[in-house]
Protein backbone atom coordinates (compact mmCIF):
# COMPACT_ATOMS: atom_id res chain seq x y z
CA UNK A 1 0.00 0.00 0.00
CA UNK A 2 1.21 3.59 -0.91
CA UNK A 3 1.52 6.32 0.65
CA UNK A 4 -1.96 7.71 2.30
CA UNK A 5 -3.82 10.82 0.97
CA UNK A 6 -5.13 12.00 4.07
CA UNK A 7 -3.80 13.70 6.72
CA UNK A 8 -4.91 11.83 10.01
CA UNK A 9 -6.50 8.49 9.96
CA UNK A 10 -10.04 8.58 8.56
CA UNK A 11 -12.83 6.81 10.56
CA UNK A 12 -14.66 4.34 8.60
CA UNK A 13 -18.13 3.87 10.58
CA UNK A 14 -18.39 8.00 10.78
CA UNK A 15 -18.15 7.52 6.38
CA UNK A 16 -20.50 4.68 6.71
CA UNK A 17 -22.88 6.03 9.23
CA UNK A 18 -23.43 9.26 7.14
CA UNK A 19 -23.76 7.32 4.06
CA UNK A 20 -26.74 5.82 5.68
CA UNK A 21 -28.02 8.98 7.20
CA UNK A 22 -28.02 10.24 3.70
CA UNK A 23 -30.40 7.87 2.38
CA UNK A 24 -32.99 9.06 4.73
CA UNK A 25 -33.18 12.65 3.25
CA UNK A 26 -32.96 10.93 -0.39
CA UNK A 27 -35.89 8.45 0.17
CA UNK A 28 -38.16 10.86 1.25
CA UNK A 29 -37.14 13.72 -1.45
CA UNK A 30 -37.20 11.38 -4.44
CA UNK A 31 -41.27 10.15 -3.03
CA UNK A 32 -42.47 13.41 -2.28
CA UNK A 33 -40.75 15.06 -5.25
CA UNK A 34 -41.27 12.05 -7.98
CA UNK A 35 -43.33 9.05 -6.74
CA UNK A 36 -46.20 11.07 -5.01
CA UNK A 37 -47.01 13.10 -8.09
CA UNK A 38 -47.33 10.14 -10.41
CA UNK A 39 -49.94 8.33 -7.86
CA UNK A 40 -51.42 11.60 -7.98
CA UNK A 41 -51.54 12.72 -4.04
CA UNK A 42 -49.70 15.76 -5.44
CA UNK A 43 -48.69 18.16 -7.47
CA UNK A 44 -45.59 18.20 -9.39
CA UNK A 45 -42.57 20.20 -8.05
CA UNK A 46 -39.78 19.20 -10.52
CA UNK A 47 -38.16 21.99 -9.24
CA UNK A 48 -37.19 20.31 -6.29
CA UNK A 49 -35.59 16.73 -8.38
CA UNK A 50 -31.90 18.84 -7.64
CA UNK A 51 -32.75 18.21 -4.48
CA UNK A 52 -33.02 15.13 -4.98
CA UNK A 53 -30.32 14.57 -6.98
CA UNK A 54 -28.26 16.36 -4.35
CA UNK A 55 -29.18 14.19 -1.84
CA UNK A 56 -27.70 11.12 -4.18
CA UNK A 57 -24.68 12.86 -4.26
CA UNK A 58 -24.11 13.03 -0.58
CA UNK A 59 -25.49 9.27 -0.04
CA UNK A 60 -22.93 8.44 -2.93
CA UNK A 61 -20.00 10.97 -1.82
CA UNK A 62 -19.40 9.03 2.05
CA UNK A 63 -20.46 5.47 0.72
CA UNK A 64 -17.12 6.22 -1.96
CA UNK A 65 -15.55 7.55 1.16
CA UNK A 66 -16.14 4.44 2.95
CA UNK A 67 -14.51 2.67 0.20
CA UNK A 68 -11.25 5.17 0.35
CA UNK A 69 -10.91 4.77 4.01
CA UNK A 70 -10.12 0.84 3.01
CA UNK A 71 -7.70 1.99 0.16
CA UNK A 72 -6.18 5.45 1.53
CA UNK A 73 -3.80 5.74 -1.08
CA UNK A 74 -6.23 5.31 -4.43
CA UNK A 75 -6.60 9.02 -5.87
CA UNK A 76 -9.29 8.43 -7.70
CA UNK A 77 -11.75 7.51 -4.71
CA UNK A 78 -10.87 10.14 -2.68
CA UNK A 79 -11.00 12.65 -5.93
CA UNK A 80 -14.50 10.96 -6.34
CA UNK A 81 -15.93 11.61 -2.81
CA UNK A 82 -14.52 15.09 -2.33
CA UNK A 83 -16.07 15.61 -5.65
CA UNK A 84 -19.79 14.89 -5.00
CA UNK A 85 -19.27 16.44 -1.64
CA UNK A 86 -18.64 19.99 -3.24
CA UNK A 87 -21.69 19.30 -6.37
CA UNK A 88 -24.42 18.24 -3.70
CA UNK A 89 -25.04 21.51 -2.29
CA UNK A 90 -24.82 23.49 -5.64
CA UNK A 91 -27.75 21.06 -6.32
CA UNK A 92 -30.11 21.66 -2.98
CA UNK A 93 -28.96 25.84 -3.36
CA UNK A 94 -30.56 25.50 -6.63
CA UNK A 95 -33.66 24.30 -6.21
CA UNK A 96 -33.70 26.75 -3.05
CA UNK A 97 -33.27 29.58 -5.68
CA UNK A 98 -36.36 28.39 -8.24
CA UNK A 99 -38.51 28.38 -5.35
CA UNK A 100 -38.06 31.77 -4.18
CA UNK A 101 -39.01 32.46 -7.88
CA UNK A 102 -41.68 30.86 -8.03
CA UNK A 103 -43.02 32.05 -4.79
CA UNK A 104 -42.54 35.63 -5.95
CA UNK A 105 -44.45 34.94 -9.16
CA UNK A 106 -46.80 33.36 -7.53
CA UNK A 107 -47.57 36.52 -5.28
CA UNK A 108 -47.23 38.81 -8.44
CA UNK A 109 -49.80 37.13 -10.38
CA UNK A 110 -52.66 36.84 -7.25
CA UNK A 111 -51.64 40.27 -6.30
CA UNK A 112 -50.96 42.05 -9.62
CA UNK A 113 -53.17 45.29 -8.24
CA UNK A 114 -52.21 45.20 -5.03
CA UNK A 115 -49.78 48.08 -4.40
CA UNK A 116 -47.81 46.32 -2.22
CA UNK A 117 -47.42 42.85 -4.54
CA UNK A 118 -45.61 45.95 -7.30
CA UNK A 119 -43.01 45.80 -4.93
CA UNK A 120 -42.43 42.36 -4.58
CA UNK A 121 -40.22 41.47 -7.84
CA UNK A 122 -36.48 41.71 -7.33
CA UNK A 123 -34.64 43.71 -5.18
CA UNK A 124 -33.63 45.80 -8.20
CA UNK A 125 -37.24 47.81 -8.02
CA UNK A 126 -38.45 45.50 -10.72
CA UNK A 127 -35.93 46.23 -12.88
CA UNK A 128 -35.09 42.46 -13.21
CA UNK A 129 -38.15 39.72 -14.27
CA UNK A 130 -38.98 37.83 -11.74
CA UNK A 131 -38.22 34.61 -13.39
CA UNK A 132 -34.63 35.67 -13.98
CA UNK A 133 -34.29 35.85 -10.05
CA UNK A 134 -33.46 31.61 -10.45
CA UNK A 135 -31.46 31.91 -13.19
CA UNK A 136 -29.03 34.35 -11.64
CA UNK A 137 -28.59 32.77 -8.99
CA UNK A 138 -28.02 29.24 -10.15
CA UNK A 139 -25.51 30.87 -13.00
CA UNK A 140 -23.57 32.28 -10.28
CA UNK A 141 -23.73 29.25 -8.49
CA UNK A 142 -22.37 27.20 -11.23
CA UNK A 143 -19.42 29.81 -12.21
CA UNK A 144 -18.83 29.70 -8.46
CA UNK A 145 -18.34 25.65 -9.01
CA UNK A 146 -16.39 25.99 -11.88
CA UNK A 147 -14.24 28.72 -10.28
CA UNK A 148 -13.75 26.24 -7.94
CA UNK A 149 -12.83 23.19 -9.78
CA UNK A 150 -10.43 25.71 -11.59
CA UNK A 151 -8.54 26.59 -8.79
CA UNK A 152 -8.63 22.78 -7.48
CA UNK A 153 -7.07 21.52 -10.87
CA UNK A 154 -4.27 23.95 -10.79
CA UNK A 155 -3.13 23.69 -7.82
CA UNK A 156 -3.07 19.89 -7.95
CA UNK A 157 -1.40 20.18 -11.46
CA UNK A 158 2.21 20.17 -9.38
CA UNK A 159 1.07 17.52 -7.08
CA UNK A 160 -0.28 20.45 -4.42
CA UNK A 161 3.23 22.39 -4.20
CA UNK A 162 4.81 25.91 -5.51
CA UNK A 163 3.22 28.41 -6.79
CA UNK A 164 0.78 26.68 -8.99
CA UNK A 165 -0.42 25.37 -5.87
CA UNK A 166 -0.82 28.63 -4.04
CA UNK A 167 -2.18 30.27 -7.55
CA UNK A 168 -5.14 27.30 -7.58
CA UNK A 169 -5.71 27.37 -4.08
CA UNK A 170 -6.41 31.98 -4.45
CA UNK A 171 -8.62 30.75 -7.20
CA UNK A 172 -10.16 28.09 -5.40
CA UNK A 173 -10.76 30.58 -2.33
CA UNK A 174 -12.85 32.92 -5.19
CA UNK A 175 -14.91 30.68 -5.90
CA UNK A 176 -15.79 29.71 -2.30
CA UNK A 177 -16.25 33.23 -1.89
CA UNK A 178 -18.44 33.94 -4.81
CA UNK A 179 -20.75 30.76 -3.65
CA UNK A 180 -20.71 32.28 -0.08
CA UNK A 181 -21.54 35.81 -1.25
CA UNK A 182 -24.35 34.82 -3.89
CA UNK A 183 -26.25 32.45 -1.34
CA UNK A 184 -25.97 35.30 1.41
CA UNK A 185 -27.50 37.69 -1.42
CA UNK A 186 -30.16 34.93 -1.58
CA UNK A 187 -31.21 35.20 2.23
CA UNK A 188 -31.64 38.20 1.84
CA UNK A 189 -33.75 38.39 -0.69
CA UNK A 190 -35.81 35.86 0.93
CA UNK A 191 -35.95 37.70 4.10
CA UNK A 192 -36.96 40.72 2.08
CA UNK A 193 -39.55 38.93 0.20
CA UNK A 194 -41.01 37.65 3.87
CA UNK A 195 -41.47 41.27 4.70
CA UNK A 196 -43.21 42.27 1.54
CA UNK A 197 -45.84 39.63 2.39
CA UNK A 198 -46.40 40.19 5.53
CA UNK A 199 -49.48 42.19 4.83
CA UNK A 200 -50.88 40.05 2.76
CA UNK A 201 -50.79 36.97 4.89
CA UNK A 202 -54.12 38.13 6.37
CA UNK A 203 -55.98 37.90 3.38
CA UNK A 204 -54.15 35.00 1.30
CA UNK A 205 -54.23 31.49 2.46
CA UNK A 206 -51.25 31.08 -0.05
CA UNK A 207 -49.10 34.28 1.49
CA UNK A 208 -49.53 32.27 4.81
CA UNK A 209 -48.40 28.81 3.41
CA UNK A 210 -45.30 31.02 1.71
CA UNK A 211 -44.49 32.02 5.42
CA UNK A 212 -44.42 28.80 6.85
CA UNK A 213 -42.06 27.44 3.60
CA UNK A 214 -39.86 30.26 4.39
CA UNK A 215 -39.34 30.03 7.86
CA UNK A 216 -38.08 26.28 6.68
CA UNK A 217 -35.77 28.24 4.26
CA UNK A 218 -34.27 29.90 7.14
CA UNK A 219 -33.14 27.64 8.99
CA UNK A 220 -31.91 25.23 5.94
CA UNK A 221 -29.80 28.36 4.43
CA UNK A 222 -28.28 28.84 8.07
CA UNK A 223 -26.74 25.42 7.76
CA UNK A 224 -25.76 25.72 4.52
CA UNK A 225 -24.11 29.08 5.25
CA UNK A 226 -22.29 27.15 8.32
CA UNK A 227 -21.19 24.66 5.92
CA UNK A 228 -19.91 27.86 3.12
CA UNK A 229 -18.04 29.55 5.39
CA UNK A 230 -16.49 26.37 6.75
CA UNK A 231 -15.11 26.16 3.30
CA UNK A 232 -14.00 29.13 3.17
CA UNK A 233 -12.24 29.27 6.60
CA UNK A 234 -10.84 25.35 5.28
CA UNK A 235 -8.63 26.89 2.45
CA UNK A 236 -7.62 30.31 3.97
CA UNK A 237 -5.69 28.77 6.68
CA UNK A 238 -4.01 26.48 3.89
CA UNK A 239 -3.18 22.86 3.36
CA UNK A 240 -1.67 21.30 6.34
CA UNK A 241 -3.61 23.40 9.28
CA UNK A 242 -6.21 22.09 11.30
CA UNK A 243 -9.34 21.44 9.36
CA UNK A 244 -7.22 19.18 6.92
CA UNK A 245 -5.07 17.37 9.96
CA UNK A 246 -8.40 16.54 12.23
CA UNK A 247 -11.33 15.05 10.27
CA UNK A 248 -14.32 15.90 12.78
CA UNK A 249 -14.57 19.70 11.29
CA UNK A 250 -15.47 17.80 7.97
CA UNK A 251 -18.31 16.10 9.40
CA UNK A 252 -19.65 18.90 11.92
CA UNK A 253 -19.54 21.63 9.46
CA UNK A 254 -19.95 19.64 6.13
CA UNK A 255 -21.83 16.55 6.93
CA UNK A 256 -24.14 17.65 9.60
CA UNK A 257 -25.19 21.02 7.65
CA UNK A 258 -25.98 19.42 4.48
CA UNK A 259 -27.91 16.85 6.39
CA UNK A 260 -30.21 18.60 8.64
CA UNK A 261 -30.72 20.98 5.42
CA UNK A 262 -32.09 18.22 3.34
CA UNK A 263 -34.42 16.48 6.51
CA UNK A 264 -35.47 20.47 7.37
CA UNK A 265 -36.06 21.09 3.68
CA UNK A 266 -38.21 17.48 3.39
CA UNK A 267 -40.36 18.79 6.51
CA UNK A 268 -41.07 22.08 4.44
CA UNK A 269 -41.43 20.50 1.46
CA UNK A 270 -44.03 22.82 -1.08
CA UNK A 271 -45.74 20.19 -2.12
CA UNK A 272 -47.22 19.38 1.79
CA UNK A 273 -47.42 23.27 1.99
CA UNK A 274 -48.26 24.92 -0.89
CA UNK A 275 -50.28 21.97 -3.08
CA UNK A 276 -53.56 21.18 -2.96
CA UNK A 277 -54.28 17.35 -3.70
CA UNK A 278 -54.92 16.75 -7.19
CA UNK A 279 -58.34 15.90 -8.78
CA UNK A 280 -58.30 13.01 -10.89
CA UNK A 281 -58.52 15.83 -14.13
CA UNK A 282 -55.70 17.52 -12.15
CA UNK A 283 -53.88 14.69 -11.86
CA UNK A 284 -53.81 13.93 -15.66
CA UNK A 285 -52.74 18.28 -15.88
CA UNK A 286 -56.17 19.27 -17.08
CA UNK A 287 -58.78 22.02 -15.30
CA UNK A 288 -62.31 20.85 -13.55
CA UNK A 289 -63.59 21.91 -17.13
CA UNK A 290 -61.16 19.43 -18.97
CA UNK A 291 -58.74 22.24 -19.90
CA UNK A 292 -54.54 21.92 -19.37
CA UNK A 293 -53.11 23.30 -16.37
CA UNK A 294 -50.58 25.81 -16.31
CA UNK A 295 -47.36 25.01 -14.63
CA UNK A 296 -48.04 24.70 -10.36
CA UNK A 297 -46.15 26.47 -8.59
Amino acid sequence: MGKSIYFYEPSLAASIIFTILYVIPFLYHFYMTVIAPCTGQYSRTGYFIPIVIGAAMEVAAYGVRAASVKKPDNVGLYATSSTLVVIAPVLVCASLYILIGRLIRSSLERHSNDPTAKRLPAPLAGKISSAWIPRIFVISDILSFLTQASGSGIASSNDWQGTSKDAGIGVLIAGLVLQLVTFSIFLILVIWYHIRIIPLSSTDTRSSEARLLLNGMYIAGFFITVRLIYRVVEFSIGIGGYTWTHEWPLYVFEAVPMFVAMVVMGRYHPTSILEDKPTELQSRGKDSEGQPLGRPL
